[in-house]
């Protein structure tokens, strides 16, 4: 059994080390969500009936000294919500899921048109301009962070 003074100590240790982590999110997507993630630009697209899809795209600015791996992404307004990035395939360009996206440490990673960028499948109800979202992005090593984010054309 641990002493009162340990336990005292372990206390101490965890409340004054920068190791353990702390949410980074805010419902802003204009400002920056901790010294180490910033998220910029965020926005998504509208949904153009009969398809039930959409993107989202922002620019992540990784302060820090670990790169940021996104493993995931997910919203109430869609069933499915995937990592997508665009490849060049017999001299065309094709839409592929990955697995994660990387914003390297001190330094970005844009999602955007025809590159990198979120994917939504099975949208709720259709995405109309001026439109507030909310996404939330899934990380390997850091905790989840909701962005609110703006539909646009």
């Amino acid at each position: 059994m641990y002493s009162l003074r340990a336990l005292l100590s372990l206390t101490l240790v965890i409340a004054c080390s920068d190791e353990i982590a702390s949410p980074i999110g805010s419902d802003d997507s204009q400002s920056p969500y901790s010294e180490v993630l910033e998220i910029e630009d965020a926005r998504a697209r509208t949904s153009r009936p009969p398809h039930a899809n959409s993107a989202a795209f922002m620019t992540l600015i990784n302060n820090g000294n670990e790169d940021l791996v996104i493993v995931g992404v997910k919203t109430p307004r869609a069933k499915v919500a995937e990592l997508h990035t665009m490849l060049q395939e017999d001299d065309k360009m094709k839409m592929r899921r990955v697995e994660r996206l990387v914003v390297p440490s001190k330094g970005e990673l844009e999602l955007k048109p025809g590159a990198d960028h979120l994917m939504f499948f099975e949208i709720d109800k259709a995405w109309r301009i001026g439109d507030k979202l909310k996404l939330t992005l899934l990380f390997a090593k850091y905790p989840e962070q909701t962005v609110t984010l703006e539909v646009e054309k």
